[in-house]
């Protein structure tokens, strides 16, 4: 991964859910970069947070590749106007579908170079993202 020297990505970060509150702070709820699946194909939804600081007018994209190299997710380009003195958030909320086990990689490109990636292993085993709600009606212990 190259290094623009006048912008660099300060955070990748995957979570359940990630957002701007209305002071401002970022917050990504639930960070992981394993998830379990007890069969393929499985589908799950995902937030990404990307953070840049730098200068300049420089175009971010943020991707997924699968573990074929294949890239199964896109974002428009988002053109980030940037200062010296402030970072700029970015929020992505995605879907994908994993047809088999292995490492996916999420990518930011910058000027469409890799600047960060994250991994994100898709592993045979429990599968935490589908849960059935809790039967409310049963008795306690």
């Amino acid at each position: 991964m190259s290094q623009s020297p006048d912008v660099r990505v300060t955070a990748l970060i995957l979570g359940q859910d990630s957002f701007r509150d209305e002071r401002g702070r970022a917050h990504v709820i639930g960070i992981f970069d394993t998830v379990g699946a007890q069969q393929f194909p499985m589908a799950f939804q995902f937030s990404i947070y990307c953070r840049l600081h730098g200068e300049g007018s420089h175009e971010l994209v943020l991707r997924v590749l699968d573990p074929r190299e294949m890239e199964i997710v896109r974002s428009e380009p988002i053109t980030a106007h940037l200062l010296p003195i402030q970072g700029h958030q970015f929020f992505m909320s995605i879907g994908i579908q994993a047809e088999t086990d292995g490492l996916f990689r999420v990518q930011a490109l910058v000027d469409g170079r890799v600047e960060q990636e994250a991994p994100l292993l898709v592993e045979p085993g429990q599968d935490e993202w589908h849960h059935a709600p809790p039967d409310i009606h049963q008795p306690s212990p």
